[in-house]
């Protein structure tokens, strides 16, 4: 869990950092004339207490803490079910789709293993990530409290896996059928075959020539199933529950997400740009891949959009060879016509859940099934059975998610059923494909182009959503597939998450997670200006045994030095300006922006039990010209060295 940071200690951080919190270069902040000093530094307290209520117009608290910091240790057990394991790492947050997410320490180590951490946290956090790590990058992660004495991977992995996955009997393919009467054209058909006819508005326009023309969904008749598997609301499912093993899992894996408070402007926004560039949008266009050995089952697990009530969630399938020799547009034009097949009913999930709209509590208490009904085309008018409850190795399977605004499907058509084609004459009954608040969103991005143009749902590329952005992001985590939508317009892709079992061919991805970085900030004088950049620096932790310096601003005009750090560039002897390249102590640096393409740093060794925060082995300056050691301020104290537990 997040907090905030102290006001007194965020202040200092906007006056003192050199880079904001997003990385970029922040406003340049004048410097201010430094305060005049006596050359020997003997201020005395009630000097030092005045000059302090003429910066800041207050006094310090007794009782004011300025570290944001604290020391823990954890032994981590490298016990997840990974084929190898090559290092353990502690996280701040889970790492997909997160570019929030931290490393604080990480040591080398192999399966089934035992290290001690220690580790400095931000105190904004109170729930952790530990994970391992595999010699492909990829993440298997556990969560735990700050100052657990513990962690292991064993009780995660109680949860059902894609790799270790049974199914109870499925019902006898034959009893389960589809006909014709029973599927529908997509408001994509209905707005392109309504597009340019005489008297409708501009609205639909951009349907018109958009290849839309024949998507029809398709949905089971409510007959077959078993004692396990019901057939209702047009889709195949059983019972499920949530132990209490998945539920933390998700908690680890989707809190940094959205989790239950979804992703907005009050929390922090998703990133667009890690959904478009990821691995499986990359590699497919956001399809799985069948293996063929084993059913596709899909169980939602968190739903927080206000619609709920009125959306599906549809699928359909594809061998890609189909797309050989085919030129973009005619790529497009083929998925856009295959038949799709409903899979969940979100109101029956969300009416069995017990959970109210917009709450974001992780359940489960629906699996559904994924049946293959064979290469059918939108435009087959027979009746189709279930051929297999296993897609063919190989096929491409993709999603999409529907919104109908709760009416009946049928009373969107003409009696004929068929939606006959206005040039026909007949036009649709109660016009609903002109509802705004109405129409289908795909995982693949390409097929969003029309409705991300559409009155309501344009507002999302006001949010930075391009026009051909994926609606979903799909990650693997812990051996499971998640597949997060975005229906609307308020791009936190959470309004309804599901898990993704069975038979898939593998997702997990590598990740690549930054360190956290510490700054050290210091005003160098007793009666200082306290602009806190007359030495900046940063530090990271990279592992058990090295830590990372780099000397990123110095705003002093007084002869400076390093203490506790002893390397070949950064050391005790040399001093802070000359570490720049510059001798003329007059010279600010770095201190409005950064104008040095290689600050001067060093990696140090350190002990496997050093912190940041014991005071003993924290980094200070010593002010030659002041005789003066500016160390980390203490409870108390006015703020001469502040340690922000952030870039």
């Amino acid at each position: 869990m997040k907090k905030l940071l102290s006001i007194a200690v965020l202040g200092l951080i906007l006056s003192g950092c050199v880079k904001g919190f997003d990385g970029t270069e922040p406003e340049p902040v004048p410097t201010p004339e430094p305060t005049p000093t006596p050359t020997n530094n003997k201020a005395t307290q009630e000097e030092i207490d005045a000059n302090v209520v003429k910066v800041f117009g207050t006094t310090f608290s007794a009782n004011q803490d300025w570290s944001s910091t604290k020391k823990y240790t954890v032994s981590v057990t490298a016990d997840a079910p990974m084929a190898d394991i090559v290092k353990v790492q502690i996280l701040t947050e889970a790492p997909y789709f997160n570019e929030d997410a931290r490393v604080l320490n990480e040591a080398e180590i192999s399966k089934g293993q035992t290290v001690s951490l220690t580790y400095d946290c931000p105190s904004e956090y109170s729930d952790l990530v530990a994970a391992c790590v595999d010699s492909k990058g990829i993440y298997y992660v556990a969560g735990f409290k700050a100052g657990d004495a513990n962690v292991k991977f064993t009780e995660p992995a109680k949860a059902r896996t894609r790799a270790a996955y049974d199914l109870p009997t499925l019902p006898d393919p034959a009893g389960l059928k589809m006909k014709y009467k029973n599927s529908y054209l997509t408001y994509n058909a209905m707005r392109a075959r309504m597009a340019g006819q005489e008297g409708e508005e501009a609205v639909i326009d951009p349907w018109k020539d958009s290849k839309w023309d024949n998507e029809r969904i398709w949905m089971l008749s409510n007959e077959g199933g078993n004692g396990t598997w019901k057939v209702e609301k047009s889709a195949i499912y059983r019972d499920v529950t949530i132990t209490d093993a998945e539920k933390q899992g998700l908690e680890t894996i989707l809190a940094a997400l959205g989790g239950k408070k979804g992703r907005d402007g009050k929390y922090k926004t998703m990133n667009l740009n890690t959904i478009r560039t990821s691995p499986v949008y990359e590699l497919t266009k956001n399809y799985l891949v069948a293996d063929g050995k084993a059913p596709i089952t899909v169980s939602p697990v968190q739903m927080l959009s206000t619609e709920i009530n009125n959306s599906s969630v549809y699928y359909y399938y594809f061998n890609p060879n189909e797309l050989n020799d085919k030129s973009d547009e005619e790529q497009i034009a083929f998925i856009k016509n295959l038949p799709k097949f409903k899979c969940i009913d979100s109101k029956l999930t969300k009416t069995a859940s017990g959970i109210g709209l917009g709450v974001g509590d992780y359940f489960k208490v629906h699996e559904y099934v994924l049946p293959y009904f064979g290469d059918i085309k939108s435009d087959d008018t027979n009746d189709v059975t279930v051929q297999s409850f296993v897609i063919p190795e190989g096929y491409y399977v993709g999603f999409m998610f529907r919104k109908n605004n709760g009416k009946d499907w049928a009373d969107s058509f003409s009696t004929d059923n068929d939606a006959i084609s206005p040039s026909k004459g007949t036009a649709y009954k109660n016009k609903s494909y002109k509802n705004e608040d109405n129409g289908e969103v795909y995982a693949d991005g390409r097929l969003n182009k029309e409705i991300n143009q559409y009155p309501k749902f344009s507002q999302a590329t006001e949010k930075g959503m391009l026009l051909d952005d994926p609606r979903a992001a799909i990650f693997g985590a812990n051996q499971r597939v998640y597949l997060m939508f975005e229906e609307g317009t308020d791009v936190n892709f959470v309004d309804i998450i599901v898990e993704i079992n069975g038979g898939l061919k593998e997702v997990d991805a590598a990740q690549e997670i930054k360190n956290n970085v510490y700054t050290f900030c210091f005003e160098d004088r007793n009666l200082g200006d306290y602009d806190m950049n007359d030495v900046v620096i940063k530090a990271e932790r990279l592992n058990i045994s090295q830590v990372k310096y780099i000397v990123a601003a110095c705003g002093a005009y007084d002869e400076l030095y390093l203490r506790n750090i002893d390397g070949k560039t950064l050391n005790t002897t040399t001093e802070i300006h000359a570490l720049f390249g510059v001798d003329n102590l007059s010279t600010f640096i770095n201190t409005q922006s950064i104008n040095k393409s290689e600050l001067p740093s060093e990696v140090i060794t350190v002990d496997p039990s050093f912190s940041f925060t014991d005071f003993s082995k924290q980094v200070y300056i010593y002010n030659k010209t002041q005789d003066y050691d500016v160390k980390m301020s203490q409870t108390g104290e006015d703020p001469h060295g502040i340690m922000i537990p952030c870039d």
